[in-house]
């Protein structure tokens, strides 16, 4: 399938240059076939995969493990959750918890949390190896696919009221391994 149409890619402009000497409206036509063709599957791309052309999703209440964004986060978390690993970054302090990752700002607002594990859900109740079917039940089809090198491929919902992202990581593309939720 790929070589006909790398085949189909190249013949026919050469066809347009050929016919080119003889109808030059034509020529020029059928020169033009394949950036034609080139701008449509990269425009078609660049909507599939970008967040600004998604329908926004509602997810104001959506919380992690009782964690929200854009509140701050509290001593009595540190105690609940127990040992930590801080670190430092340019925008405020991640804190690396056994079952949990969560990120503050430099006024200790929570702007992400994370989760690789099963016991963790959401206020939705969605949690680590629950199906994409049950996530799509959930949160409805307004979503737009990702994928990063080592990660697999995620689905993502856009909150754009409140600038909120949830990205939905996956194994297989059917099973849900890590839940990402994050100011954007």
């Amino acid at each position: 399938m790929m070589l006909i149409l790398l085949a189909f890619m190249i013949l026919i402009p050469v066809s347009g240059f050929i016919v080119y000497k003889h109808a030059k409206f034509l020529g020029m036509t059928l020169m033009a076939i394949p950036l034609f063709l080139l701008f449509i599957f990269a425009g078609w791309w660049f909507y599939s995969i970008n967040h600004h052309f998604v329908s926004s999703t509602s997810l104001s209440e959506e919380a992690i493990a009782g964690f929200r964004l854009g509140e701050p986060l509290m001593e009595e978390d540190f105690e609940r959750l127990g040992s930590y690993v801080k670190r430092e970054q340019p925008a405020g302090i991640a804190y690396s918890f056994d079952s949990l990752y969560v990120s503050v700002d430099a006024e200790n607002l929570i702007s992400s949390i994370s989760s690789s594990r099963t016991q963790l859900e959401t206020t939705s109740g969605l949690m680590i190896g629950d199906t994409i079917e049950k996530a799509k039940s959930l949160y409805g089809d307004r979503y737009y696919t990702y994928r990063e090198m080592g990660l697999g491929r995620a689905i993502v919902y856009v909150d754009r009221e409140n600038n909120y992202q949830l990205t939905l990581w996956t194994i297989n593309e059917k099973t849900i391994s890590m839940i990402w939720f994050s100011v954007y």
